[in-house]
């Protein structure tokens, strides 16, 4: 026994000593009678009045320089009815204490603490709302420390069995007067302290609100969370909307320490049940010899599962306020970095993932790499958060089980422990192996992302060339390589886990073999089943951490391409503010490009109008772009003002109403708006619209034609009080009558007055009326002449026919907006999406993905077989065991060697087949994740346009990123661990309940309530995570959105601060259901863990009824399960819980895997004239069509079965040969009568024939394959020219190589010829002399990659692609990289490749859309005399052309023109004789500006004629 001077002087070694004897078999009970003098002493209770000074004296110096806290609502006041009840009890309490100290002087110590609470409590109500706050706290500290001191003092010597010390009736008192003080403390809420904030953030906030989990109680806050209960029942109860989650509270700073204290206590205390089941068995085993009563066991039995509850759930909760806050500031510093910061070109963040032996990679763009940074690799860095278990909890638990095993076996346990040690390195060389791996993959995603990203964004384009399962190949091609690296970390996975699991068995036999067989030691129910039951404990925590090698390594990668990121982007340069000056400038459009704009030198007009003109390829858009910054600026300077409003020639729009579009968030001003909206030749077409200005656009403007758009998009930079406006070719979108409208209300007038503007365009009679006209030439200005004082005015005649073209127009209809499902107000994105998604059942589950892969296949089951007898050997182990110490009860000698043999064969036997188990899931999941990838991305390529112009591409895109990832790394997991707990949970009742029968009644009951608990959870957590899912689409939408216009928001001064405040608000939600999800998971977790501790501890409490009956083997292995079931229990709850919310990803996967086609979506108003002679179902000839000859019979067109008529009895026909120009005001329903030939629209009436068969009989992937489209917006898609001409690789090279051979010359294109594009290595060709030539230098040729021969094949971009042309000889071959969008091409050159495109399909029949109206007249002229020269190559006159066209020069010549009016025909004929009858046609030429020119044309061609 130690002195009481030990004791004072040194108590922790005492305590140490005590600690070290917790395993000894006589445990000494002096620490009793120590602890309960020292109690006495007095020493205690002084120390806690010396502490509570200091901490009134630091709080004192704290608060003097402290930041006032603001909101004083009801939630800081003090609540009255509490604070009585509490001070009531402190009262008796300290009259109890002062009681007991008259009786007893030596105990006048006990009154310091609790009558100096008592003081505070009376002074508490009288001070401020943070005085309150910290007294609060430092009673409570008295109140706790006299309370465990008079606990020490008063009942620690009964626990001693027959001891004589009684407890005094003052002495109880003051504990129960303590106690109740201590509960009500407990369950008062408690009072809010508003956060401390900067005096520029307190001047913004009016008001903060408290959330329910900062006003609840203790008890209800931190162990119970029963704040949160209303959540689990109105979710129980009823649907679950955003509005209904509790809103985010503040956070501190200290998440990390709180953290690592918690996960230390809980990795702590969850060995407090092992050893009071190691005394239970010794009491059992003998309870004669007892010292201590087993009530201290079986309360320690109980308390120690609900204290590592707690503890553990305290950790994830303050976790989860942790990573919330982190994932919601790494999502905005990354679109902050990417709003300020130029695009990088190159793929920087996946060079820390390229080797030698990697092989090519598939290039990726910059939307999708940072669409995977955003929803995967934060993600990861997300979920590693428990690394902090691995670096704190598991060495704690691992030293205390080791320090156990040493005082119960010896020296024995000493090697286990150094073999275990020796064989730690061999699973952390395989975690290694892992990030590699773990790199790749993200490699892969990246990939995936960017094509998916890209092609869904262009999913029009694709549609129009039936190129749907032709992109389906190449993403699922990216996911073969992602998934073949998902299966090598699956595997190295697996092999992981099971040497977690080997090495602790290893141990475990050397451990006994040394124990039994070196130092004869018998083998009793006490040490062995609590060796065991430590070793599974080490066994699951090396597990886990072995676990947690998958998540770090991914999270480690995921941190270094983040930093790759953070550290490569180049900020925005801002030019110097002033007047729009260049001067001696050279930029250079991205740090790969070779082509320079070079010696710029331009003083523009301030205040006036400066138009910049020029060939394709000459650097007008690359000019404008360096204007704002958006290019490297290399030598000379550039001033300009600081807010320039900006509209780019591709228009861009947000998916928002058209007002909103046109505000971009400015203040709304009804007369500056009516003016730009009439400015902008707007008010016709909100009069058609039945919303207005209020009609939601769609994802980019998808419900609008293109004239439209380029409209609102002007509209939005003249609405702007941007001194400085840049307009990039919105002329050539309009029509003439349309445009020369424009011209008059928005150049002629005083619109644009005290206004810079900067007019790049293609049309002949603007720039002799601009102040400075500038002409650009191969990368320099070749021009720049000045017309100072130079009067604008309007085309001729157009002030006259003004009215009437209202009345020619009045009834026109805009090509797409009209459709009642594109027009509706906009609703809220989640609740969309939430109501989108539906609900989903548990059991639902035999449609989950094992299923779909199991099919037919002979191993259905074997999963569910292998985790059968997984379950089954590993509970055999313990069931042995006890064989094995009851043989000690036979008067025979044990054979050690066979006990130990079988022992390690079941050990073994039980690790193969869970690996066996482990492989045949993940092998299940990774065929059914392959399949449902394939489904979606076919779905979501053959469903209709329609849909599409309803559904946001960001929704989608996160289909296929967050919902993928949940299929690839959880779903699978929680099927498997759902299954291994079920048949664990049977087997561990039916164990306790063989041996103890009556055990059945208190585990089905308690059991009972914990499904309950559980079922409750699970209907509010699948709610809150489809919550989760739909508050991250309107973040991806706005990701996609701002990096599509990123210049034009970067434009504008302060709008990237308005974006990024308008993403924080975007964010709220997500962070806001995320925090919800996590918290619902720890109001689950501690009534699941309370359910199973009942259940060990009834399993105690009948071992001990029984003690003495049963022997204490049998007992033993009981009580091993019975401690077990407490893990088992939650496992089972939690792994049917999360296997349900990780379902809601395979739903909502599955919900877009299986969109009706495109085919099925066909509603026919009208059965077909011909349906007698032409049927769905008849063959079509394999050479159909024969020729291009069209036919529209009384044809009426809708866009939905249901809406209005947009084009009205349409009679046309065009022969085969013919080239026919369709023409008309913008919204006429030009594009609607092209784009029912590709049976984008429903024949409601009529009928349309190619080469005389209903184009409705057909399917319309065969028509859209028997015709070609060259649309307004030429698409490209990352990759070679080789793959964007022929995606499905069936077309010959020579064909290729003629078709581009056509294009030479066109938009500054230079070809090379084919062995050169092979060959690239060859850095120029020799000519006669020797020397080298090199092609001129223009705007795209020196970005032209040249890729290896293989990468040509399959259409990819290899890393070694990084030789420009400029290099190479230069010019344009197959192997040519195109970048994502064809960003490395001007407009004009695009279109060029679109006409190849054209070429190289040689169908039938040709549709042009505006194709050339971006480009200048050279370039036209000579596309047009591409076409020509393609329609009369065979000779034939069988390939017909339709043009639509807003430049009548380049459809003067045509032998057909077709002018559209209010969705029907106005006229058609020859252009001469529509010019010779003065109509509508020759209206338009004379308001083309050119009407002189072509008037004459037209004349001198009908008098040749004649």
């Amino acid at each position: 026994m130690h002195s009481a001077l030990e004791l004072l002087f040194w108590p922790g070694q005492v305590i140490s000593e005590t600690a070290f004897r917790a395993f000894d078999s006589s445990p000494s009970v002096g620490w009793i009678d120590w602890t309960s003098q020292f109690a006495r002493s007095g020493y205690a209770q002084v120390a806690s009045v010396v502490i509570l000074l200091l901490w009134l004296g630091a709080g004192i110096y704290g608060l003097a320089g402290s930041r006032v806290a603001i909101g004083k609502g009801k939630a800081s006041r003090i609540r009255l009815r509490f604070e009585i009840c509490s001070q009531v009890a402190r009262g008796t309490a300290l009259a109890f204490t002062i009681i007991a100290a008259c009786r007893n002087p030596g105990q006048w110590f006990n009154v310091l603490p609790v009558g100096l609470a008592f003081v505070l409590g009376l002074a508490r109500p009288a001070t401020n709302l943070k005085w309150r706050h910290i007294i609060l706290h430092q009673l409570n500290f008295l109140l706790l420390s006299a309370f465990l001191t008079s606990v020490a003092a008063h009942l620690l010597p009964i626990l001693k069995i027959e001891s004589p010390y009684k407890i005094s009736g003052a002495d109880l008192g003051a504990l129960c007067g303590l106690a109740s003080s201590l509960v009500i403390a407990i369950v008062t809420p408690r009072a809010w302290t508003p956060p401390p904030l900067e005096a520029s953030i307190r001047e913004q906030v009016a008001e903060i609100e408290p959330s329910p989990e900062e006003t609840s109680s203790w008890l209800l806050g931190y162990f119970t969370y029963g704040w949160i209960t209303y959540l689990i029942v109105k979710g129980f109860r009823n649907q679950l909307e955003i509005d209904d989650l509790p809103t985010l509270p503040c956070f501190q700073s200290t998440e990390l320490l709180t953290m690592s204290f918690f996960v230390g206590i809980s990795f702590a205390v969850e060995l407090v049940a092992p050893f009071a089941m190691y005394q239970l068995l010794q009491y059992i085993s003998a309870p004669d010899d007892a010292v201590l009563h087993p009530a201290l066991w079986l309360v320690l039995l109980f308390m120690g599962p609900i204290a590592r509850s707690i503890s553990f759930q305290l950790y994830i909760f303050t976790s989860t306020r942790l990573v919330v806050r982190m994932k919601s500031a790494m999502t905005q510093e990354l679109y902050q970095r990417a709003m300020s910061s130029m695009e990088l070109e190159e793929d920087v963040l996946n060079q820390v993932a390229a080797t030698k032996e990697d092989g090519p990679k598939t290039e990726s763009t910059s939307v999708g790499r940072l669409a995977n940074l955003m929803a995967s690799d934060i993600d990861a860095i997300f979920n590693a958060r428990d690394v902090v278990i691995g670096a704190v909890g598991i060495p704690i638990g691992i030293a205390i089980t080791l320090t156990g095993l040493y005082r119960m076996m010896g020296w024995p346990s000493l090697v286990g422990s150094v073999f275990m040690a020796l064989c730690i390195p061999l699973p952390a060389r395989m975690a290694r192996m892992m990030a590699r791996y773990q790199r790749k993959v993200k490699v892969a995603q990246d990939s995936r992302i960017s094509l998916i990203s890209e092609y869904l964004g262009s999913i029009k384009a694709i549609k129009y060339f039936a190129w749907e399962d032709n992109m389906v190949n190449r993403v699922q091609d990216a996911r073969g390589k992602e998934q073949n690296e998902l299966w090598h970390i699956t595997v190295l996975q697996t092999f992981i886990g099971a040497a977690a699991a080997v090495i602790p068995i290893l141990t475990v036999l050397i451990m006994f073999t040394l124990y039994v067989g070196v130092r004869k030691q018998p083998f009793s129910a006490s040490v062995a089943f609590t060796t065991l039951s430590l070793i599974r404990t080490m066994t699951r925590n090396l597990t886990m951490a072995m676990g947690m090698t998958r998540r770090a390594t991914n999270a480690l990668v995921s941190i270094n391409r983040l930093d790759r990121y953070f550290s490569s982007t180049v900020p925005l340069v801002r030019h110097p503010s002033g007047p729009l000056r260049i001067e001696k400038a050279i930029f250079r459009r991205n740090r790969t490009a070779s082509f320079l704009l070079q010696d710029i030198s331009i003083d523009f007009v301030e205040n006036g109008l400066n138009v910049v003109s020029g060939p394709s390829g000459s650097g007008k858009t690359t000019l404008l772009l360096s204007i704002l910054g958006e290019t490297i600026l290399e030598s000379g300077s550039v001033t300009r003002p600081g807010d320039v409003a900006f509209a780019s020639q591709t228009p861009w729009l947000q998916s928002e109403t058209i007002r909103d579009n046109i505000l971009f968030n400015s203040e709304f001003e009804q007369a500056r708006y009516d003016r730009v909206v009439k400015a902008c030749c707007l008010e016709l077409d909100f009069g058609e619209l039945p919303k207005r200005d209020k009609t939601e656009v769609g994802e980019n403007g998808a419900s609008l034609s293109g004239g439209q758009k380029s409209r609102v998009a002007l509209a939005r930079a003249l609405y702007s009080k941007a001194p400085l406006i840049l307009l990039d070719d919105v002329f050539s979108a309009l029509d003439s009558k349309t445009a020369a409208s424009l011209w008059r209300l928005c150049f002629c007038s005083d619109m644009l007055d005290g206004r810079t503007i900067v007019l790049v365009t293609q049309v002949p009679w603007i720039a002799p009326q601009a102040d400075l006209s500038i002409t650009m030439e191969d990368g320099r200005v070749r021009q720049a002449e000045q017309n100072i004082g130079v009067i604008r005015k309007p085309v001729a005649l157009e002030r006259e026919q003004s009215e009437e073209e209202g009345q020619v127009n009045g009834n026109a209809a805009p090509a797409q907006a009209i459709k009642p499902a594109d027009t509706e107000a906009k609703r809220d994105d989640i609740s969309d999406e939430m109501k989108a998604s539906g609900g989903a059942s548990r059991f639902s589950c035999e449609h989950d993905p094992l299923s779909i892969s199991q099919t037919k296949r002979p191993l259905t089951n074997a999963p569910w077989f292998f985790s059968t007898c997984s379950t089954t050997a590993a509970h055999y182990i313990s069931y042995w065991v006890s064989l094995w110490v009851s043989a000690y009860d036979d008067s025979e000698p044990v054979n050690v060697r066979f006990y130990l043999s079988v022992y390690a064969g079941i050990s073994f036997v039980s690790i193969v087949v869970e690996v066996g188990s482990l492989l045949a899931y993940q092998r299940g999941g990774w065929v059914a994740a392959r399949t449902l990838h394939k489904n979606l991305a076919h779905a979501v390529m053959n469903v209709s346009l329609t849909w599409w112009n309803k559904v946001p591409v960001g929704r989608v895109v996160n289909r296929f990123s967050r919902d993928m990832n949940s299929l690839d790394s959880s779903l699978t997991n929680m099927l498997n661990w759902s299954l291994e707990e079920m048949v664990a949970l049977i087997f561990s009742i039916g164990a306790i309940s063989s041996i103890l029968p009556i055990f059945m009644v208190p585990a089905v009951a308690i059991i009972s309530i914990g499904i309950l608990c559980g079922e409750m959870y699970t209907r509010t957590a699948v709610t809150i995570k489809r919550l989760v899912s739909s508050s991250q689409s309107p973040v991806f939408s706005q990701f996609g959105d701002s990096m599509t216009g990123l210049a034009i928001i970067r434009a504008r001064g302060e709008m990237p601060v308005l974006f990024r405040n308008k993403l924080a608000q975007r964010m709220r939600p997500f962070s806001r259901s995320q925090e919800a999800q996590f918290n619902c998971n720890r109001w689950v977790g501690v009534r699941v863990d309370f359910v199973a501790a009942m259940v060990s501890v009834s399993a105690g409490i009948i071992g001990v009824w029984k003690a003495g009956v049963l022997p204490a083997g049998l007992v033993g292995f009981s009580l091993v399960y019975a401690n077990q079931l407490s893990g088992t229990i939650l496992g089972l709850v939690r792994s049917m819980n999360e296997m349900e919310v990780e379902l809601q990803s395979f739903h909502r996967v599955e919900e877009y895997a299986k969109l009706e086609p495109e085919e099925k979506t066909e509603v026919d108003r009208k059965e077909s004239p011909s349906a007698a002679t032409v049927s769905s179902d008849q063959f079509v000839s394999a050479n159909w069509p024969q020729t291009g000859a069209i036919e529209l019979r009384h044809v009426t067109i809708r866009y939905d079965p249901d809406g209005p008529d947009i084009l009205k009895d349409i009679n046309l026909k065009f022969a085969a040969g013919e080239r026919v120009a369709i023409v008309g005001r913008t919204g006429s329903g030009k594009s609607t009568l092209v784009l029912s030939l590709l049976r984008f629209t429903h024949v409601v009436a009529g009928q349309i024939l190619y080469d005389g068969v209903d184009i409705t009989a057909i399917p319309r992937k065969k028509l859209r394959q028997a015709l070609t489209i060259i649309p307004q917006e030429a698409t490209l898609f990352n990759g070679t020219v080789k793959a964007n001409l022929d995606p499905s690789d069936t077309v010959p090279a020579d064909v290729l190589e003629s078709a581009l051979e056509s294009c030479h010359g066109i938009a500054s294109f230079k070809l090379r010829s084919r062995d050169a594009s092979i060959n690239g290595n060859e850095r120029a060709s020799a000519s006669n002399d020797g020397t080298a030539s090199y092609s001129e230098a223009t705007e795209v040729t020196p970005l032209l990659l040249s890729a290896e021969t293989d990468s040509i094949n399959n259409g990819t971009i290899t890393p070694n692609s990084t030789t420009t042309l400029a290099k190479e000889g230069g010019g344009l071959s197959l192997s040519t990289v195109v970048n994502a969008k064809g960003e490395n091409f001007s407009h004009g050159q695009r279109q060029v490749l679109s006409l190849c495109r054209a070429l190289v399909r040689k169908s039938k029949l040709m549709l042009l859309d505006e194709a050339t109206a971006s480009m200048d007249y050279e370039t036209d002229k000579a596309i047009q005399a591409v076409l020509r020269e393609e329609l009369n190559a065979s000779g034939a006159k069988d390939r017909t052309l339709v043009t639509i066209a807003h430049r009548l020069r380049t459809i003067v010549d045509y032998d057909k023109v077709v002018v559209m009016a209010g969705g029907r025909v106005a006229e058609v004929g020859s252009p001469r004789e529509l010019y010779a009858l003065k109509g509508t046609f020759w209206d338009m030429v004379e308001h083309s500006g050119e009407g002189e020119d072509l008037g004459g044309f037209l004349l001198e061609e009908a008098g040749l004629e004649l």
